[in-house]
């Protein structure tokens, strides 16, 4: 009897002790430090906009060599009528080509990390989610790398390549049609957690 009690706490004493538990922390983007940036073409120059409003979350379990255990969930919501280029034109060109006014959100939710490994200090995560624009939502794989700050502070950064017809958005035009944009935009993220 007091091997089975000695025993118990031995295995007790080992799981509260032993391991070192991942502790769960719940983020909210630094809409201050975060940057989002779409670039593409079109047959007279290229041409970049980025996104001012946004929102998202974050919740990730951190080891205690403050790196990134594991992440169980990621949402980031763009606001469609929030790009800006710097000229008003081309503004209004891209948020009638997302139809903002119907589908005001540009919603990506993470739906799992498919591979994570650490390169020189920086952790690289590449995931799966699903992305949704124009109100159509289609499965997109995409690699990040991972950081955190002293402060505790997540950041993300990385590039996707999205063929913007796959989602029934036709590429705007302007000038009576003489300038065309191309199907593909890529999308910058640097995104901060706090």
């Amino acid at each position: 009897m007091k091997t089975r009690i000695l025993l118990c706490i031995t295995v007790i004493s080992f799981l509260l002790f032993g391991f070192n538990v991942p502790l769960t922390k719940t983020y909210k983007v630094d809409k201050q430090k975060t940057t989002i940036t779409v670039n593409g073409t079109s047959n007279l120059h290229n041409w970049e906009t980025s996104v001012t409003n946004f929102d998202g979350d974050l919740c990730v379990q951190v080891g205690d060599n403050n790196t990134i255990e594991a992440i169980s969930s990621l949402n980031v919501n763009f606001y469609a009528k929030s790009f800006s280029s710097g000229k008003s034109i081309m503004d209004n060109k891209t948020t009638e080509a997302l139809k903002a006014d119907t589908y005001p959100l540009i919603i990506f939710k993470l739906t799992k990390i498919t591979d994570k490994k650490m390169i020189n200090k920086v952790e690289q995560f590449t995931a799966s989610g699903n992305l949704m624009i124009a109100g159509k939502t289609k499965d997109v794989s995409l690699t990040a790398y991972s950081t955190i700050g002293a402060n505790g502070e997540v950041y993300f950064q990385g590039t996707k390549v999205i063929d913007m017809t796959e989602y029934g958005v036709v590429p705007p035009t302007a000038l009576l049609g003489t300038l065309t944009t191309g199907k593909e935009v890529t999308v910058t993220f640097k995104l901060y957690f706090l």
